[in-house]
């Protein structure tokens, strides 16, 4: 792929490719047709329902694969003619056949860290309560050395009985004698006992750092939760993983990942160690899920050194690859640390925290987009996501670029007037569809009106804005069909309101945030997306048909075949 700055404005009209016809699919059928010079197939399937997730939203009976990608789809009859002596066949006995789906935002290799370390799990529905938390942590204490640390990821105040953050007190209490870090299912905080604040030297005089909080009581003494970048103060001591463990950790998410259907994930912030296991991985052969790695740059001097690489975004193959830079613009709802216009309930003066200067933000993403580098910006208040806005603007007036496809992660607050800018500026939206179940409880602590425009979908189509679907896993589930789920239904987990409904899509709008959107943000969309001639032969089996099922069956989906290439990766036995 040729750097942004030489990207023509040509591009726009794939853009519009992206996301018209979104709604066109009816109830009546469009076959695919097969062109006229299709044989010696490697792989046919036949007798399926195959959505090929195309511009006309076709619906085939069969599909041809040959040398790892599409050769056609069509009729059994029709494709029937594209068999040769070699060729393997399929019968699928009318299951529903969709293209692989892509998740451009999660944090996976770090999630299958955690599970490999065997850290401890406060989160939901493992536990209810931080009375239940503090006595796992005493039972990990007790069978641990002291002074080794303990570890864990997950909570969330909100399905906590407490319904209060955790404290180093509730730590101290199970566990004085060896360092504990439990960090919240956001990754916006952490909380750390006095034994891992006295190793990170954090006391009631250690300085803020820039981008971050240090929670104190009304004494002006740690209370153990640190925000943000003073994370990094603890994490900085926590000890080195063992070499093998992020090589471990490619498996676990390759099998996780194709188990309920991706094929492509794009994995961001990823630290060197991850970036070597994922390389090692495909070197040695096994690597079968497909991969966008995504570095994180965190100041004007990371940018420059990542520059001067001589590297950029789409360096790679079609099975490992570079993505977009990711840098943060803000905080986490739940941490109330997002840069917003009007502070949240019980939060007077608390508008929340720009991660970075305008003027060096802006500087940084001018050096990174000059390189060649797609940017991608976590902003969750509506003031970051402005920020970001204008950093962007800059960038592509300076730099003359006419469709980089920037990238805004969450966007969580996306009101009329933002969506007006994303669209006129042609950004590209990283959305978090399941977030509305998972998290939707938090959304009307920043105010009931903020709720409307809180992780919308629908007005994103109307906009003609390219929204992806992901599930920033750790934060949600791996799984895409919470959020394909999510986007159909909007109903939130606690109280089981319906969150926005003006915000509902259609289930073939709903698979596109998983299919055509995000191929074409990670500059695939001739690639994958949906299954056509020439295009990568990745796709699924699903256990029912998905078009005519009722909504909530959607969570429930299960996959039964994954392939890769062409290549069958991933099974599990057909329900009798």
């Amino acid at each position: 792929m040729l750097p942004p700055s030489f990207l023509s404005v040509e591009l726009r009209a794939v853009r519009l490719v992206a996301v018209g016809c979104l709604c066109l699919f009816h109830t009546s059928v469009v076959i695919a047709k097969p062109p006229k010079e299709c044989r010696d197939a490697d792989l046919i399937v036949r007798n399926a329902k195959i959505i090929t997730m195309d511009s006309a939203r076709s619906v085939a009976t069969s599909l041809a694969i040959r040398d790892g990608h599409v050769l056609a789809t069509g009729t059994d009859a029709e494709i029937a003619a594209c068999a040769g002596p070699r060729t393997q066949t399929l019968d699928l006995q009318g299951h529903t056949v969709l293209p692989g789906l892509i998740d451009v935002h999660t944090h996976a290799l770090e999630w299958a860290k955690g599970l490999l370390r065997n850290d401890v799990d406060p989160g939901y529905p493992k536990v209810h309560s931080i009375a239940e938390i503090v006595k796992a942590l005493g039972e990990r204490a007790a069978s641990v050395p002291k002074g080794k640390w303990i570890r864990g990821a997950g909570w969330d105040e909100s399905k906590l009985a407490e319904h209060r953050y955790i404290t180093q007190r509730d730590l101290d209490a199970v566990a004085p004698d060896n360092p504990v870090w439990l960090e919240h299912f956001t990754g916006h905080l952490g909380v750390a006992n006095t034994r891992a604040l006295e190793l990170a030297h954090v006391t009631r005089e250690t300085p803020t750092p820039s981008g971050g909080v240090i929670d104190k009581d009304d004494s002006g003494e740690p209370t153990g939760v640190l925000k943000d970048t003073a994370q990094l103060l603890v994490q900085a001591v926590l000890p080195p993983d063992r070499p093998d463990l992020a090589l471990k950790a490619v498996r676990l998410v390759t099998q996780k990942a194709l188990e309920v259907g991706l094929t492509t994930i794009h994995d961001i912030c990823l630290p060197a160690d991850s970036m070597r296991a994922y390389q090692q991985a495909r070197r040695e052969g096994w690597l079968k899920l497909r991969v966008q790695m995504a570095p994180l740059v965190s100041s004007v001097a990371e940018a420059q050194a990542l520059a001067d690489a001589g590297v950029y975004t789409g360096f790679g193959d079609d099975y490992l690859k570079l993505g977009a830079v990711k840098m943060f613009a803000d905080g986490g709802m739940a941490a109330k640390t997002i840069a917003v216009y009007e502070p949240a309930a019980g939060e007077p003066g608390n508008l929340g925290l720009l991660i970075w200067k305008p003027e060096d933000m802006q500087k940084a993403q001018h050096i990174l987009a000059a390189a060649g580098w797609q940017l991608e910006t976590h902003a969750i208040g509506d003031r970051a996501i402005d920020a970001v806005l204008d950093s962007y603007q800059s960038v592509m007036q300076d730099l003359g670029l006419k469709e980089p496809r920037f990238r805004i992660v969450h966007a969580s607050f996306s009101t009329p007037a933002i969506q007006k800018r994303l669209g006129d500026l042609h950004v590209l939206v990283d959305g978090n569809p399941a977030f509305v179940y998972w998290l939707g409880a938090f959304f009307s602590k920043y105010g009931s009106q903020r709720v409307r425009w809180t992780y919308p979908a629908k007005s994103y189509f109307d906009n003609g804005i390219v929204a992806a679907g992901t599930s920033d896993v750790y934060v949600t589930p791996i799984s895409p069909w919470w959020g394909i789920w999510a986007l159909v239904a909007r109903r939130e987990m606690q109280s089981g309101q319906i969150l926005a409904p003006e915000e509902r899509v259609s289930i073939v709008q709903a698979l596109e945030m998983y299919t055509r959107n995000p191929a074409y943000s990670g500059f695939e969309e001739n690639q994958k997306g949906s299954l056509e001639p020439g295009k990568l032969g990745d796709f699924i089996v699903v256990d029912r048909d998905v078009l005519h099922v009722p909504a909530d069956e959607l969570k429930d989906v299960q996959v039964l075949k994954t392939f890769v290439g062409g290549e069958l990766i991933s099974t599990k036995a057909v329900p009798r």
